[in-house]
């Protein structure tokens, strides 16, 4: 793949807890993704890691796990996403048939901004709080000082990343800040 130019891939990991990762058939174990990451880097290729909070059998502290785990992998940039479900697939049955839907209006499903939402509400975890554990674990990836020393020393040593850097914390910045205003 780097040999035809690719320069970053867009990685499902979901979460590091085999339990979770069968109940979704994802057909991967937490230590085929450290290896993916590890070839990756050795390839250099750059990773955008995605992750799912709030999956069936998530607690707070497995979505602290999942966050570690994050950190662990040190993907290039990360994604914290609340569990989606759609009709016609299995967590969207789960859902409903435990009445965790909050709403089967479709509109509902994105922010006024566009961004991922949550239609799911647990009795132990709940919509409101599953999205913050996402906005939590943005800034505990991002703000890590070795992170943001690796992304200085990306834009120096590839100056073709420093305008996709730049904009990409912008983009954090602005959205965090919003997100605090919105939380006071």
């Amino acid at each position: 793949m780097k040999a035809a130019n690719c320069r970053l891939m867009c990685v499902g990991f979901e979460s590091p807890k085999q339990d979770m990762l069968n109940g979704i058939h994802k057909g991967t174990t937490k230590e085929m993704q450290f290896r993916f990451m590890k070839d990756t880097k050795k390839a250099g290729l750059l990773v955008n890691g995605c992750f799912i909070l709030g999956l069936p059998g998530d607690t707070e502290k497995t979505i602290d796990e999942t966050v570690r785990f994050a950190k662990q992998l040190n993907p290039d940039t990360a994604q914290f996403y609340p569990i989606m479900v759609y009709p016609g697939l299995e967590a969207y049955q789960w859902a409903k048939r435990n009445n965790y839907l909050t709403t089967e209006d479709y509109s509902k499903w994105l922010t006024k901004d566009g961004l991922h939402s949550t239609t799911i509400s647990r009795p132990e975890l709940s919509d409101t709080k599953l999205l913050e554990f996402c906005d939590k674990a943005r800034r505990e990836f991002y703000m890590r000082p070795a992170y943001i020393t690796k992304k200085i020393l990306q834009s120096i040593i590839g100056p073709g990343e420093l305008k996709r850097n730049l904009k990409s914390s912008r983009t954090f910045f602005k959205y965090m800040l919003r997100d605090n205003a919105n939380q006071q």
